[in-house]
């Protein structure tokens, strides 16, 4: 498989983020992406998409979202014309903690590519013409923004990319097909995550809340989301951990349990696991860090 990475069409590193009109006239080959996520609207015609060995027909108003390392391309295109937007999502959404609580936006950025990939999904959000038109006058403004890069262009343009997110994300949550309602039971739980992190939960808990049994759950998330669903949690507290420990003057043993850690001790341990280093030298460390960037 031929894979594409981002500086191909970028080269920019603190802004890892590419827009543009694709017109095709012919096949469009198979490959995947070696570092980044894209975000495909099609604006007129329509193709086949190929993903893997399976085909697919997209149309006028089709919006799916392509992740690393699915093998896809477009085949038997008419008169297809779509929007790319190339990203990746670990820097864009990193610290946007809110719209990962979005149930739309875990189902249509994360779950659906990865049902795409491996589960024959072949539902795709679809634009009525009042939203269709609404979101190509938000590319176009994108595009207009990215091509003629004038002062502040790349805020604008991340501005009105996370606008698009979130306006895609509660349509698709309105989808009401079979395959989209299997998508929506997972990303709910993982949603509830989100929102949640710092608070007991329990896999039962969320299985309950998904519709599956617990072990059948379990396994539908780490496929998904590569991890178990408690280490989902533990690294969502780890992560609001560093915050904290960056930007207050906090006590360690109120940041774990704040964190949704009730064993200090237990924090310590399974932030070394995952930063590194003890929560203690993470904090001096940022400190210094800063001061080094203030000279």
């Amino acid at each position: 498989m031929i894979r594409l990475p981002l500086w191909i069409f970028t080269k920019s590193e603190d802004f890892p983020f590419f827009i543009q009109y694709g017109y095709h006239d012919s096949e469009c080959y198979l490959h995947g992406h070696e570092d980044f996520s894209e975000l495909v609207i099609v604006l007129e015609g329509s193709a086949e998409h190929t993903v893997g060995t399976e085909h697919y027909p997209i149309s006028k108003g089709n919006v799916f979202v392509i992740n690393q390392d699915t093998e896809h391309g477009f085949t038997g295109v008419s008169d297809f014309r779509i929007c790319n937007i190339m990203f990746r999502p670990e820097v864009l959404f990193e610290h946007i903690y809110n719209i990962r609580q979005s149930p739309g936006f875990q189902a249509l950025f994360v779950v659906a590519p990865h049902y795409l990939q491996n589960h024959r999904f072949s539902s795709r959000l679809h634009l009525q013409s009042q939203e269709f038109a609404a979101v190509k006058a938000m590319i176009r403004d994108m595009i207009t923004e990215y091509n003629r890069k004038q002062e502040g262009w790349q805020t604008y343009c991340y501005a009105c990319f996370l606008q698009l997110c979130v306006r895609l994300s509660r349509l698709y949550q309105l989808t009401n097909t079979e395959q989209h309602r299997c998508v929506m039971q997972l990303a709910a739980a993982t949603a509830y995550m989100e929102g949640h992190f710092c608070s007991s939960i329990s896999v039962a808990e969320l299985a309950q809340m998904s519709g599956y049994s617990q072990r059948q759950f379990s396994r539908l998330f780490k496929e998904a989301y590569g991890v178990s669903p408690n280490a989902y949690i533990t690294n969502l507290r780890i992560q609001k951990a560093q915050q904290l420990l960056q930007n207050t003057q906090l006590p360690i043993g109120e940041i774990a349990w704040n964190c949704g850690f009730e064993d200090q001790n237990y924090f310590s341990r399974m932030f070394r696991q995952t930063a590194g280093v003890t929560p203690s030298a993470y904090r001096n460390r940022e400190r210094n860090n800063v001061g080094k960037s203030a000279q």
